[in-house]
């Protein structure tokens, strides 16, 4: 029998349901503070400001900033992350994707909703699907990862 290495910190947390909760819970938590953070500061709401005039209905537009998908993309993908690390051991991968997507597009509308009533922001249908999708692709990555960790401590006990 060959001696095993001893099992990293990061390891043990992720192995123990009830820390990978807690985890994936503050990691979420933190994600949606930040993210409403930078995307409603300064917090100037005005009910005059509203209009649906002020919403880009684009959902691309060539010559667009690279930066700017960029940052929506990554803006909820620890979200996306932080649900898997919540759910792993009880859910499948269609379903992760499925919930993934409904949280990335639901924080994603309230957060462009918000914006409306913000003068110093402009709301974008463009950034409502570019958080979404980066909310799965950070849960699809998390998934992966957990699922490769959990292959190789089972290959490594036999």
């Amino acid at each position: 029998m060959q001696p095993t290495a001893a099992p990293r910190r990061v390891d043990t947390w992720l192995r123990d349901p009830t820390a990978r909760r807690r985890i994936g819970l503050g990691l979420a938590g933190v994600t949606l503070t930040i993210a409403a953070l930078v995307t409603l500061y300064p917090f100037h709401f005005h009910l005059a400001t509203a209009s649906w005039g002020r919403i880009d209905w684009r959902l691309y537009y060539p010559g667009h900033s690279d930066r700017d998908l960029v940052q929506n993309l990554v803006m909820l993908a620890p979200l996306g992350a932080g649900l898997v690390l919540m759910r792993f051991t009880r859910i499948r991968l269609p379903r992760i994707v499925l919930e993934a997507a409904a949280l990335g597009l639901g924080m994603a509308l309230l957060v462009e909703t918000l914006q409306i009533f913000e003068r110093a922001r402009f709301p974008q249908a463009a950034d409502v699907w570019r958080n979404a999708v980066g909310c799965v692709v950070g849960a699809l990555v998390t998934y992966g990862a957990l699922t490769w960790m959990e292959r190789e401590r089972r290959a490594a006990e036999h």
